[in-house]
């Protein structure tokens, strides 16, 4: 039986369907996520890299246990990190889409596998912290497993930062192409990318690297990363006639 004319869909009038967000709502978006990012990655990173004593289990757990509760809450930042992280790669899709699909795709791949890789370590930093928990048993053994954990996932986020490195790159040149935002932005994320890339492969394979060396080459991801921000939350994006 057929179904009653009154309920039958015209087949030339399709569902109604909810309307696209506008580049605006998207930059504005987009940038609010990036502050979070901005906020929560000095927490995380900055806590790892000053409790962490390497080669030293016993200083190693000192350390984590004079700010445990500091290093609790460095665990949720990562989570969140994590989250953002995946949410920011499907709005710059969504806001980069119109310049060109293929490589705004290309670029959110890239930036997902970081979160993906970044997600899956993130299992070392728990695990660390379940082995000296002040309630678990102290032990030198259970020292030198946290500090295999921990050094484990400093070596995979700097494998994973080469991915972000690539993303960035991708991401500059979307968006000097997109004429979104000032050209100089777009160029300062090529040269973090860069730096996330040369930096994270020197720190892997060369000794002794850091310094003045590690300051410079990462100095555009800081002035491209807040400059894009500050410029998605207060300016938005110069929409083409």
């Amino acid at each position: 039986m057929s179904a009653p004319a009154a309920l039958a869909v015209p087949p030339s009038e399709p569902l109604l369907a909810p309307p696209p967000m506008s580049p605006q709502r998207l930059a504005r978006i987009t940038g609010a996520m990036y502050l979070v990012l901005v906020g929560l990655g000095m927490m995380g990173p900055l806590t790892l890299e000053s409790l962490l004593a390497p080669g030293d289990a016993a200083a190693t757990a000192d350390n984590l246990a004079a700010s445990w509760t500091t290093f609790g809450l460095s665990l949720v930042a990562w989570v969140v990190i994590v989250v953002v992280d995946v949410a920011i790669s499907v709005t710059l899709y969504l806001l980069l889409a119109p310049t060109g699909r293929g490589w705004s795709l290309l670029a959110a791949a890239f930036r997902l596998v970081y979160s993906t890789a970044l997600a899956a370590l993130l299992a070392q930093l728990f695990t660390a912290h379940r082995l000296l928990a002040p309630a678990s048993e102290a032990g030198s053994r259970s020292e030198q497993q946290a500090l295999a954990a921990l050094e484990t996932f400093s070596a995979g986020f700097l494998v994973a930062l080469v991915f972000f490195g690539v993303h960035l790159v991708l991401l500059g040149a979307l968006l000097r192409r997109s004429g979104y935002v000032p050209g100089v932005l777009g160029w300062l994320l090529v040269a973090a990318g860069v730096g996330y890339i040369v930096d994270s492969l020197a720190s892997l394979l060369v000794d002794g690297y850091g310094g003045y060396v590690a300051a410079i080459l990462l100095t555009p991801a800081v002035l491209g990363e807040v400059g894009l921000t500050l410029w998605l939350l207060i300016k938005g994006v110069a929409t083409r006639r």
